[in-house]
């Protein structure tokens, strides 16, 4: 693992993050370590470093907590995606603590925050997430099966604990999405629908393998494909699901699933 000072931690929001309503991205890591071999921000151009390494690398951000606290009020009450090039919660997270140290450093400016992850490790910051007034926790979950789960995501953390994670999430009274994205070939598609149905998610983003339509844009790799292939899972199989979720709950497909949580003041008129 390298670390770097950087010069800001939010930057801008672009493409599908800024369509879908963010004003600003915040990424205390660059890589993953995840090893996500369809993640599209290995395709991106800011990372230089070969495609085959992805998974292999992760720059930490040494002085994201020192910027947090001098640039966060220029967010205060806007939508924040967190992370949009990285996990916020890769496992050296666990002792570098710069997620959670943003976090603290946004609360007194409540921002609108998205946290997009795969890592259980989120549930340390339930004391913190639970302060923030405009919030929505999005955790990963594209298959049923542990062997594909190791087949696309070797390094990721394990289904049973994302699972675990999102009741705790929720029994803490936080909104919680949950993102098949892409999905992955499913074991019992239809066990795996009535689960997200009976976790009665705040949002449900669902996604097949996605394809670049510039040479610089977000793609999925090569093995990622050719693995879907041998496991002879297609987009007819993916539509098929699809199907079966929306006839119980509300379904976002792709880009369209990315958005901030609502304003304060439209999460209290959904309570009353």
């Amino acid at each position: 693992m390298e670390q770097v000072n950087a010069r800001s931690i939010f930057s801008p929001a672009t493409g599908f993050i800024q369509r879908g309503g963010f004003a600003w991205t915040c990424n205390p890591y660059l890589g993953c370590t995840f090893a996500c071999s369809y993640c599209y921000a290995a395709f991106l151009p800011q990372n230089r470093r070969p495609l085959q390494d992805w998974g292999r690398w992760l720059v930490a951000k040494s002085n994201a907590v020192e910027l947090a606290r001098r640039q966060a009020h220029k967010v205060a009450r806007q939508a924040v995606y967190l992370s949009s090039v990285t996990d916020p919660y890769v496992p050296v997270e666990r002792s570098l603590k710069l997620t959670r140290g943003i976090l603290d450093a946004m609360l007194p400016h409540q921002p609108r925050l998205l946290v997009q992850t795969r890592g259980p490790l989120v549930v340390r910051d339930v004391d913190l997430l639970r302060q923030f007034r405009s919030l929505r926790v999005n955790m990963s979950i594209p298959t049923d099966e542990e062997e594909v789960r190791c087949a696309f995501e070797p390094k990721a953390p394990p289904l049973e604990r994302r699972w675990a994670a999102v009741e705790t999430l929720r029994q803490a009274g936080l909104a919680v999405g949950i993102c098949v994205t892409p999905m992955l070939p499913l074991r019992d598609p239809e066990a795996f629908v009535a689960r997200l149905v009976a976790c009665r998610p705040a949002v449900v983003v669902v996604q097949h393998f996605h394809q670049a339509r510039t040479p610089f844009g977000a793609d999925t790799g090569p093995a990622a494909r050719q693995e879907l292939a041998r496991r002879q899972w297609s987009e007819a199989d993916y539509l098929r699901c699809v199907e079966l979720l929306r006839r119980t709950l509300t379904v976002y497909e792709a880009e369209e699933g990315f958005f901030p949580p609502p304003s304060e003041s439209l999460q209290l008129m959904s309570t009353d």
